[in-house]
């Protein structure tokens, strides 16, 4: 309850707020907080939406006069021109649902639309609060726990814990309302903050770093070298094949090659953790600068590590599936995506490439899938899993994550793609990028002879995959990887 004018009201780092405000009791406070925001953040620009049942207890005149301007009501107008919808969901920079009624809860949580002011929050990528206010007894229900538990996961939905309040059926202290406006406000702050710094970018030790599909965290040893942590993302599809029992022992059999070595990694919950020499990933290294000289021995030892997993004899009765790439691949391609966005992702990229060619993709993937000579393998080989210690040079290759049988060529080959694509984007030197190819095959003591483009190209189309699935930053469509995979089927 508000007893006394509230003086602490903290800067939000925000111009524009959008404020949905739903048909609780509450909203009758809704005149106060906004003139209170007035008068601390004059530079905060408010925009309200009431839903109808909010205006049995604020009317629109109460809230005009505080913010300035129109009063939005939620309800889809028939002679507007534009889409209200998208025009809050693009000009908010954070939306503070307060109060949040149940209702408007469920409706979220469950993923409806049918009004303009929830269909904004639904497509918005802008941080969302949440303050609920609850009847007595709602807290502790199926209903409420359940939805809460489903927007909780949401990774821009923050939710304000309610406070302990009076009932106006009841009179007693056995209702849940929102705690004050301005303690919402700096949940709002903290969470745009961590958006603003967060980065896809492999960031120095002691940081984190990742999508959807995979997390990863790397930090200093107060000894010596560093402990890397690796774990699915909360998008992720299925969780690690860990190595364990004969099979890591096998692993580790293998023991150092020179300055090269397994990193096989311990099993922490559902994350893996290894303890490496090297703080930064040879993916990193090529974004970074490039296809420099001091790689090509870490790309090589790459190649000695993955035939020498290649070389091991499985333990007797052992069955493993595909790894989890191949099988992510192969329901995209077969049009079973669990992603919406990767769905469309992969109609454009099949209306692009043409039928055709769609059906050259898709048989190079069928005989990749069928293939009955297989090995033991790494089955996620990549530059992001070899770690480069930059003292020494010497490399330690992330292993365990999605160990399985699958043909030699699908490891070598996820390899040669990733350095084909990083070409494509990073540009330079197409000799030295060709040294890193012919360093890898030198390693391995292998090629793929004509079979690299066809592998090549299933990786990259994982990777437009991935990118669609788990990078929710990603914006800007795929018509360049479209251009680039017809180059390459058509060589």
């Amino acid at each position: 309850m508000i007893d006394e004018p509230y003086a602490d009201v903290p800067d939000p780092g925000l111009n524009r707020l959008l404020l949905v405000v739903t048909g609780s009791a509450y909203a009758w406070s809704t005149p106060y907080w906004l003139q209170l925001l007035r008068q601390h953040c004059p530079e905060l620009e408010v925009r309200v939406v009431l839903t109808r049942s909010a205006e049995r207890f604020v009317t629109p005149q109460a809230i005009s006069a505080r913010v300035g301007g129109a009063v939005w009501s939620d309800v889809w107008p028939d002679d507007e021109a534009t889409a209200r919808h998208v025009e809050w969901a693009e000009w908010a920079e954070a939306i503070l649902v307060y109060p949040a009624t149940m209702h408007f809860m469920a409706r979220l949580a469950l993923g409806l639309a049918d009004s303009p002011a929830l269909l904004a929050v639904q497509s918005t990528r802008a941080p969302v609060a949440l303050a609920p206010a609850l009847p007595p007894g709602a807290l502790e229900s199926a209903a409420v726990r359940q939805h809460w538990a489903a927007l909780a996961a949401r990774p821009n939905v923050v939710l304000v814990p309610p406070v302990a309040g009076r009932s106006l059926t009841t009179g007693r202290e056995d209702a849940w309302v929102p705690p004050p406006l301005p303690e919402a406000l700096r949940l709002i702050t903290e969470c745009h903050g961590a958006a603003a710094a967060a980065s896809p970018e492999q960031p120095q030790p002691d940081a984190e770093f990742g999508t959807g599909l995979l997390r990863t965290s790397v930090h200093e040893l107060s000894t010596s070298g560093h402990r890397w942590r690796r774990e699915p993302g909360p998008l992720a599809p299925k969780p690690f094949q860990g190595a364990e029992g004969e099979v890591y022992q096998l692993l580790q059999g293998i023991g150092e090659l020179g300055d090269a070595r397994l990193a096989t990694g311990t099993p922490d919950g559902p994350a893996r953790l290894y303890d490496v020499r090297g703080d930064v990933s040879a993916a990193h290294v090529l974004l970074r600068r490039g296809p420099t000289a001091e790689l090509a021995k870490p790309v090589r030892d790459l190649g000695r590590l993955l035939r020498a997993v290649h070389d091991l004899e499985p333990p007797a009765g052992w069955r493993a599936g595909p790894s989890r790439g191949l099988a992510r691949l192969d329901d995209w391609l077969a049009g079973r995506a669990a992603s919406p966005r990767a769905a469309c992702a992969q109609g454009q990229v099949r209306r692009s490439l043409g039928e055709a060619r769609w059906a050259q993709v898709l048989a190079w993937h069928s005989r990749t899938v069928t293939d009955t000579v297989t090995t033991f393998a790494h089955g996620a080989a990549g530059l992001g899993a070899l770690v480069i210690d930059r003292d020494s040079g010497g490399i330690d290759l992330l292993i365990g994550e999605d160990v399985c049988m699958t043909p030699w060529y699908v490891d070598l080959g996820w390899v040669v793609g990733e350095l084909v694509e990083l070409q494509w984007q990073v540009g330079g030197d197409k000799g030295a990028w060709q040294s890193l190819t012919d360093a890898l095959f030198e390693g391995y003591g292998r090629d793929l002879g004509q079979r690299w483009k066809e592998i090549a190209a299933l990786r990259i189309l994982l990777h437009v995959h991935d990118i669609a699935a788990y990078l929710d930053d990603f914006d800007r469509g795929f018509d360049h990887y479209c251009d680039f995979l017809r180059f390459l089927i058509d060589l």
